[in-house]
């Protein structure tokens, strides 16, 4: 059937919107497993007291069971993955991570403790009890790699064990993707081999056309094994079934009938294969996209995985469309609710974190004198975006800390028009004032991002004039003076992150970046004219004209009574339209009549916007 294309489109929107709902109820759900201490072997956190290029002691703890690590690329992302890919039993790091003559991997010795590679983390065994385990690297002569289990070592940070014992690796299965090297058995032999010398083909095509030949048979089931030398040439054939085909088939935006998977090393390499049927085509793996290759994988893998796996996958957006990513987000989710699994992965996709909870969202950065990468904690995906740099450009952009200042500016812009309007980006950050104040503007001001703005609700105005800088003597740039002026008008304590020890760190550096924070924070932030936004638009004129005389004579002191506007705009919206949590059709109401009144409130947020655009940048 042929829709119009407005309307596809808004059926488009509909499918995501009901998307989004069902991720929402599905977050949920997956707080209410972790909270009830369902997930088996769950590992809680991982601390590095020296790993790799990972900062000493830092910690990931994993509070929620889909975690995103986020960064630039060589953040020690897929480093840590190697780590938690080497807690459980039988499993070492070493997989990833080995020494070479050209790449030696050395022991160092830094403020005087010896130091070797090395992680602990901590999980909950089958008798409720949280044990904590101790994997280090190991120097032996016939093997400079080996990885063992190893006694606590208290100056890291680890529990005391009765007799020095160990407690045993976390028994649990892993399974571990990295998409960038996702290759299908046909595109690593055509890409990276060559036909073995004592073969007759000329070419690579004459090998795969003669060795495709015998792969065909095991797609057809006309042979079970081919063995060469004495050697099996492949494992058994596998048909996807009809739940796992389905799957498949939303996150990709196709409509499969058939596919089948079998490994094998007819192309000289172990690999994988694929034949695929549609409606419309039957194909392999040599047709097939890299991300439909690496999403049957994935799918086959985990839908047959055992309960409470350890799910790693590094970078599984390469290759998708965004549509799939959020397809293949929500598919990951559910096997969580499902089979109780523990995903972590690593990603530079906004798709995949968006909407997720500050819990599941742990960025790495690296601090610039040392090189060495710093893991910050329970962030949100807008800020997460923000440190990743997904959304810089030319634009002038404002910051607000709740949806109406939003909506309120975006209306302001677009009645001052087009010319103004496209200057502007205007960004809801989540968690309020104390959140910017806290994370977002110590960055900027850090950065000096010339072209941001914050503008925080009028009763978040702690002093009448911000500090000035420029006034500030010798004998008060320390950091007593410098932290009450900022406590002063943040209502805030907030830390400065400087290289160093837990013990003070670098104190200059910090001095220099408070100073940085309060020059910033006079020519970078402003308030809104009224404490909050509800009391910029709200209007007795403007209910008396919506409400029926009637509803006006039964409920207008009520309404007066109450303690803010905000509660005011919602038992209004719940008697002009009957139903509850309606509000916002009632406030787009005021912001409009609000707008034609053009009073001293919408004035004062005018003169902001026109100061803005008027700065030099």
């Amino acid at each position: 059937m042929q829709y119009h294309p407005h309307l596809q489109k808004e059926l488009h929107n509909n499918y995501y919107k009901n998307m989004d709902a069902e991720l929402s109820g599905l977050i949920e759900t997956i707080w209410r497993i972790k909270n009830a201490k369902t997930l088996p072997n769950y590992i809680n956190y991982i601390q590095f007291p020296f790993f790799r290029n990972i900062e000493q002691d830092q910690r990931i703890n994993f509070n929620f069971p889909f975690t995103t690590f986020i960064g630039q690329n060589g953040s020690g992302k897929s480093s840590t993955l190697h780590a938690l890919y080497g807690c459980p039993e039988g499993k070492t790091p070493y997989d990833f991570w080995f020494s070479t003559r050209l790449d030696p991997i050395a022991y160092y010795s830094t403020d005087g403790r010896n130091l070797r590679h090395s992680f602990f983390y901590g999980f909950v065994d089958s008798n409720d009890e949280e044990l904590q385990v101790m994997k280090a690297r190991i120097k032996r002569e016939n093997n400079p790699d080996y990885w063992e289990t190893s006694r606590p070592i208290l100056s890291a940070g680890m529990n005391e064990i009765a007799d020095r014992k160990r407690n045993p690796p976390v028994k649990k299965n892993v399974i571990y993707f990295d998409f960038r090297s996702e290759l299908s058995a046909f595109d690593k032999y055509f890409y990276y081999e060559t036909p073995p010398s004592n073969l007759k083909a000329r070419t690579k095509q004459d090998y795969l056309r003669t060795q495709s030949k015998k792969l065909n048979n095991l797609f057809l089931e006309s042979y079970e094994l081919f063995k060469s030398h004495g050697t099996n040439q492949n494992e058994k054939l596998v048909t996807l079934d009809v739940n796992e085909i389905k799957i498949i088939s939303e996150i990709l935006g196709k409509t499969y009938t058939e596919i089948k998977l079998i490994r094998h090393k007819l192309f000289h390499n172990w690999g994988y294969s694929i034949k695929i049927k549609t409606n419309h085509h039957d194909y392999s793996e040599a047709f097939a996209g890299s991300g439909e290759m690496a999403v049957i994988r994935l799918v086959h893998s985990l839908s047959h995985a055992s309960y409470g796996s350890l799910v790693l996958l590094d970078e599984p957006e390469v290759s998708l469309h965004p549509g799939a990513q959020k397809k293949l987000k929500y598919f990951l989710l559910d096997q969580i609710k499902k089979n109780k699994h523990q995903i972590i992965i690593s990603t530079h996709s906004p798709v995949l974190i968006e909407d997720l909870p500050k819990e599941a969202i742990k960025l790495f950065h690296q601090k610039n004198d040392t090189g060495k990468f710093v893991i910050k904690e329970n962030i949100f995906p807008s800020e997460a975006f923000y440190f990743i740099g997904q959304q810089i450009n030319d634009k002038i952009r404002i910051f607000v800390e709740d949806k109406l200042a939003q909506k309120i500016l975006t209306r302001t812009l677009e009645k001052l028009g087009p010319g103004i309007l496209n200057r502007f980006d205007i960004s809801l950050i989540p968690g309020g004032a104390e959140n910017i104040n806290k994370h977002y503007i110590p960055v900027s001001s850090n950065t000096n991002s010339v072209n941001d703005f914050f503008i925080l609700d009028g009763d978040k105005k702690f002093v009448e004039n911000l500090y000035d800088i420029s006034a500030l003597q010798e004998i008060n740039k320390n950091e007593t003076f410098l932290k009450s002026r900022i406590k002063e008008q943040t209502n805030c304590n907030i830390d400065f992150f400087v290289d160093g020890n837990s013990e003070g760190g670098n104190q200059s550096q910090r001095i220099s970046m408070m100073i940085k924070f309060l020059d910033y924070y006079k020519n970078h932030v402003k308030y809104f004219p009224m404490p909050t936004p509800e009391d910029i638009i709200w209007s007795e004129d403007i209910v008396n004209h919506k409400l029926s005389q009637q509803d006006y004579d039964q409920n207008i002191e009520r309404i007066n009574s109450l303690d803010n506007c905000k509660q005011k705009i919602y038992e209004t919206a719940k008697i002009l339209f009957g139903v509850e949590n309606n509000s916002e059709s009632f406030e787009n109401m005021l912001i409009t009549e609000w707008l034609k009144k053009e009073n001293e409130n919408y004035m004062t947020i005018k003169n902001i916007i026109e100061s803005l655009t008027a700065t030099p940048y």
